[in-house]
């Protein structure tokens, strides 16, 4: 191959685009609408958290004094509020547990496999404490 017929293909193959295939258009599918609760603090901070439970590992009865917004990545966990049912968050499902609102389970629903979460804390101070844990109702 000559020169100039190498110059020609390789201007070819540089003019066709390389994102010439079409894809479909991205589709956004709902998983998690919740509203902020009054006194929350303003969020002006996000933080991220990556928590990992070693099997059947509980949170203890706790609350955070800002909302937490986040993602099941590995295993599932039970989780319950106070006055509410429980219910199980597996893998790829988002959880929300509101500011000042007590969570009584948070726990890894395995016995023999470890669970992790990613949370993002609505915070408004890099200070600001991102839980507290709570006595234990009898």
């Amino acid at each position: 191959m000559n020169r100039l017929s190498l110059i020609a293909l390789l201007a070819v193959v540089v003019a066709v685009p390389v994102a010439a295939q079409t894809f479909p258009p991205l589709v956004r599918t709902p998983v998690l609408t919740e509203k902020l609760p009054p006194g929350a603090p303003v969020p002006s901070v996000l933080k991220g958290a990556r928590i990992v439970f070693a099997p059947g590992q509980p949170t203890g009865r706790h609350l955070h004094p800002v909302s937490v917004v986040g993602v099941v990545t590995k295993g599932s966990f039970v989780i319950q509020v106070e006055g509410g049912a429980e219910h199980i968050v597996k893998a790829g499902e988002p959880f929300f547990e509101a500011a000042n609102v007590p969570t009584i389970k948070f726990d890894n629903a395995s016995k023999t496999e470890p669970a992790e979460i990613v949370g993002f804390y609505l915070t408004d101070s890099d200070s600001r404490p991102l839980i507290e844990m709570l006595d234990e109702k009898h």
